[in-house]
């Protein structure tokens, strides 16, 4: 019999912090998942697609307005650099917005034909609320990791993914497919914003700040934009491929079937290891600043994941075909597949995004800018494929081959540095 040490776990500021985070997620994306057999009854499948294409587009956008700055905010080195790199942020968030939203205004026809994505021209005046919430969220939700405030970012998650789904099914209800789903992203994180009211201080402190001592905070931590923002462009691209390059090749019906596989997995993998890398990131910055050890709490992490993660894993690529057909309706049975070639890739990726902030604390931006370049020319490689056998499953079966060898890879560069680092001490 495993004697786990559940008392020295209830005791760890780490699993305290993340479990609060991954709580408010977890009863999130319950109450997202089981909304789900609703959804796909009143949405099409093209729905899902062009919403899926959106925020493809809106994902990578976002980035840009951030110039992901929201990271250093963690790592800062006081409350005065804190504020002026916030206040740098939010005001390049604010100007970034302004140009998109004029941009898009005056010349969206040509932008939208050149990138093959006419199927979301007609939303375009949602693109600017949609990255400057977001941005928002992003910045907020690090400034109050760098706090320590926790149950803040519960807050806003589970508010976020309340707010999403209860939108969703009045507008779906309502007849407001495609426009409905867009403005019900928009709105959720607007209103999660309002959860961190207790950061108002330091916001209207930031943006009340000097521009000058703006500036030079934000040249100190200028491998943020130059380096760190690259490679999160680049991932967020590279992860987007199959709806930014598919859905003007195979059409807007077989990306949403994929985009339904992709959205159950991805959102609560992905959900489930911000909570994670919330927490370690703060605590590992922390600690490394003490020249103490990090790997020991890591390995827990990974232990406890492969014995209770790893099961249910197996046992979703065995009933997939019958669930989804149960839950969804028999149009969404070839998602089940999608979701079945998906499954090794998100299992990785539960393993190695909690320390995904590894090559910050390292300085090893470059490299894994240059790992995500050579990531990106892989995956396009893989749906180059796919469109040259006008196949739409090998081009995703290559895809999601393509992303468990490189987060595989990924997750041993990260654990060879963090070993690197706990050698030194000793």
């Amino acid at each position: 019999m495993i004697n786990f040490p559940f008392k020295a776990k209830l005791r760890s500021e780490i699993i305290r912090n993340s479990s609060i985070i991954l709580g408010g997620n977890v009863l999130g994306q319950a109450i997202a998942l089981l909304a789900y057999p609703i959804l796909t009854r009143i949405y099409s499948d093209s729905d899902f697609g062009v919403f899926s294409a959106f925020m493809s587009v809106a994902t990578l956008l976002t980035t840009l307005g951030t110039g992901r700055y929201e990271e250093s905010l963690v790592i800062a080195n006081d409350h005065k650099e804190t504020v002026h790199l916030l206040g740098f942020s939010l005001k390049w968030l604010v100007f970034f917005s302004t140009i998109l939203l004029i941009g898009l205004a005056l010349f969206r026809a040509p932008v939208f034909s050149f990138f093959k994505m006419e199927s979301i021209e007609s939303f375009w005046y949602f693109l600017p609320f949609t990255v400057l919430f977001t941005g928002l969220n992003y910045l907020l939700n690090n400034l109050a990791t760098r706090e320590k405030q926790f149950k803040r970012i519960a807050a806003s998650g589970l508010t976020q993914n309340i707010v999403n789904t209860v939108a969703k099914l009045i507008a779906g209800f309502s007849g407001l497919t495609r426009n409905g789903m867009i403005f019900s992203n928009v709105l959720s994180f607007f209103s999660s914003n309002f959860t961190y009211s207790s950061l108002k201080k330091t916001v209207v402190e930031a943006l009340k700040g000097n521009w000058y001592e703006e500036r030079k905070a934000a040249l100190r931590r200028i491998d943020f934009p130059g380096f760190y923002m690259g490679r999160t462009f680049l991932s967020g691209f590279s992860i987007n491929l199959p709806f930014l390059i598919l859905i003007g090749v195979f059409g807007e019906a077989s990306l949403g079937l994929y985009s339904l596989a992709f959205g159950l997995l991805y959102r609560p993998v992905n959900l489930f290891g911000n909570s994670l890398y919330t927490t370690l990131f703060e605590n590992a910055a922390s600690t490394m600043r003490d020249r103490k050890p990090i790997l020991p709490s890591l390995k827990k992490y990974w232990k406890y994941l492969c014995i209770f993660i790893m099961p249910c894993f197996a046992l979703a690529f065995i009933i997939a075909k019958p669930l989804f057909t149960i839950l969804f309706g028999a149009q969404w049975e070839g998602s089940a597949l999608f979701f079945q070639y998906l499954l090794p890739w998100m299992f990785m990726m539960l393993l190695a995004s909690p320390v995904y902030f590894i090559p910050i604390l390292f300085n090893k931006q470059r490299i894994a800018l240059a790992l995500e370049i050579a990531y990106l020319l892989f995956r396009w490689g893989a749906l180059g494929t796919g469109i040259y056998l006008m196949r739409f499953q090998t081009g995703i079966l290559l895809f999601s081959l393509v992303g468990f060898v490189f987060t595989s890879l990924n997750f041993a560069w990260y654990y060879s540095m963090i070993n690197k680092y706990e050698r030194s001490l000793k």
